[in-house]
């Protein structure tokens, strides 16, 4: 597999250590000056009694001064990107979006206030066209958890607010994980390789997980005889916190099932072991997904997720999105 894709993906050596700062740009003061070097921010929000799912993502390339940032808002699932209720990103715009104090705020008016670094943000959208509005506030809930590279980490939050669409109201009060990322180079080929999923869920403010990983071949996933992948290339990266204790997992078998175009996940069953020798299982059924292209040569999935696990009694909530390439797509979905 390429090293370019290791590089942004994957992190097998323990955690790293986030500081107050680490919310906020960091730009082209970053080492690596190569053009492809980004920087990230990543939010979710859902009402899971009407499979409303959203995702809010702001990407820069700081050496090039662009940004890419939006917010879709869809109910159930979508087979285009631009049949969610509301879809908004815009592609080429300045990266000059934050103020004095670092908030952000983009030119398709996504606006977002760290009113306490690292452990609160207030985050707002308004879309007179579609008739929708987004106010809510996310407030951390479990320390961030920083890769040993100390430029990623995802996080815990209690998301509180509410949508407004098209005159109702949905309130919302839950979990959910964000992830932040900046100065990795994140190159846009088209990779031989088959999906790539990257799931989280948060099962209370005790219990809750980041996987990112391959379909395990002896599981014989629907693309079972066009790749090869050892063992030790499923796992990217991931991390369960039980109870207090981060934990790195060192294995994961996992299998997505897709639907019937070969391409939309719909099911999620993983076994993992952790650093301390501890099993984990967990299901994931995924209730709400949109197709989106965060970049030309890539087509990820994004979706809300329901989880259930041995580990845990009742039901927790996430998030799944999978990446998918060219040489897959076009091998796995079927003529029209």
């Amino acid at each position: 597999m390429s090293e370019k894709r290791i590089a942004w993906m994957s992190d097998g050596h323990g955690f790293g250590t986030a500081t107050d700062q680490d919310d906020f740009y960091h730009g082209r003061a970053l080492e690596d000056k190569h053009f492809t070097t980004t920087e990230t921010w990543y939010w979710g929000f859902y009402e899971a009694t009407s499979n409303l799912h959203g995702f809010i993502h702001i990407w820069t390339h700081p050496h090039l001064g662009l940004c890419t940032a939006g917010i879709f808002a869809h109910f159930g699932h979508k087979r285009d990107h631009l049949a969610a209720e509301v879809y908004d990103f815009q592609v080429y715009m300045p990266d000059s979006i934050f103020d004095e104090q670092g908030n952000i705020e983009t030119a398709n008016g996504l606006k977002i206030e760290f009113e306490r670094p690292m452990q609160k943000m207030r985050i707002r959208y308004a879309n007179a066209a579609r008739d929708f509005n987004l106010d809510m506030v996310q407030e951390a809930v479990q320390p961030a958890v920083m890769r040993s590279n100390n430029r990623h980490f995802e996080q815990v939050m209690r998301s509180r607010g509410a949508v407004r669409y098209q005159g109702r109201d949905y309130p919302f009060d839950n979990l959910s994980i964000r992830d932040r990322s900046w100065g990795e180079q994140r190159h846009e080929d088209g990779y031989l390789l088959p999906p790539y999923t990257w799931m989280n869920g948060a099962f209370s403010e005790d219990f809750s997980f980041t996987i990112g990983a391959f379909d395990d071949p002896k599981r014989h996933p629907n693309w079972e005889g066009l790749y090869t992948l050892s063992d030790d290339q499923l796992l990217t990266d991931a991390w369960i916190f039980d109870h207090g204790k981060t934990l790195k997992v060192t294995a994961v078998s996992k299998l997505t099932q897709r639907a019937d175009d070969q391409l939309r996940p719909v099911r999620h069953v993983i076994q993992c072991t952790t650093e301390d020798g501890g099993q984990y299982q967990f299901h994931g059924e995924v209730l709400a997904s949109n197709p989106w292209h965060s970049w030309q040569n890539a087509l990820c999935h994004c979706g809300l997720t329901r989880w259930t696990s041995p580990q845990w009694v009742g039901e927790g909530w996430g998030e799944t999105q999978e990446v998918q390439w060219n040489d897959y797509v076009a091998r796995l979905s079927p003529p029209v």
